[in-house]
C-alpha cells in the first residue's frame, strides 16, 4: 500500500521539528547557548590515496542562515569524479550551534535528516535518519564528517596552504 505524499511530508516535517525540540531539550547547561553563524560554503574533499594525482571529489555545501531558518543546496562527486550527484535542497531550522536540516536530492528524490553542529570554522555533519528512501541512482552527501567553512583567501604575494578541520591540506584544481 503506497504512502500518500502529504502523508511524507507531514512525517518530514514532524521529525525535523521533533528532533530540533529534542536537539533543545537535551542540552545540560541552563545558559542560553550563543547561536552559530550557518552562512556560507561549507565543504570536504574526499580524495583517493592511493594516487595522489587522482582529482578528488567531495562533499559541499551553500547555506543561507536568516533568523532559526537555514537554507541552501548542496553538490556531491566521489573521489576521482567516478560520480557525480548535481545535489539538492537544504531546508531547516537552527538551535544555537546546532541544526537539524532536510536534505532532498534532486537526483533520486531521496530526503535525509542530518545534525549539523558548529565548532568554529568545522561543522560536524551527521546523517540522523532516511525520511523517503532514493528512487533511482545513489546520493552523494557525506553520512558523517567534518566540513570545513571555505574562507576567503586574502591576495597576498605567497599563496598559503590550507588546511581542512581535519588537519588534511586541501588540494586546489590544476
Amino acid at each position: 500500500m503506497a504512502i500518500p505524499r502529504f502523508a511524507v511530508g507531514t512525517l518530514a516535517s514532524f521529525l525535523l521539528f521533533s528532533c530540533a525540540g529534542l536537539a533543545a531539550c537535551t542540552s545540560s547547561p541552563p545558559v542560553q547557548a550563543a547561536k552559530a553563524d550557518f552562512n556560507g560554503n561549507w565543504s570536504v574533499q574526499w580524495c583517493d590515496k592511493t594516487d595522489p594525482d587522482a582529482d578528488c571529489g567531495g562533499f559541499d555545501v551553500d547555506l543561507t542562515h536568516v533568523g532559526d531558518k537555514i537554507s541552501g543546496e548542496y553538490f556531491g562527486a566521489r573521489a576521482r569524479l567516478a560520480q557525480i550527484d548535481e545535489g539538492g535542497v537544504v531546508r531547516g531550522i537552527a538551535i544555537g550551534n546546532t541544526a537539524i536540516l532536510r536534505i532532498e536530492s534532486l537526483r533520486s528524490g531521496g530526503i535525509y535528516l542530518v545534525e549539523a553542529t558548529i565548532e568554529g570554522r568545522c561543522m560536524h555533519w551527521k546523517m540522523r535518519d532516511t525520511v523517503r528512501k532514493r528512487e533511482r541512482d545513489i546520493d552523494i552527501i557525506a553520512g558523517e564528517d567534518v566540513l570545513t567553512k571555505r574562507s576567503n583567501v586574502p591576495s597576498g604575494s605567497e599563496p598559503r596552504q590550507e588546511i581542512d578541520c581535519r588537519g588534511i591540506p586541501i588540494r586546489t584544481p590544476d
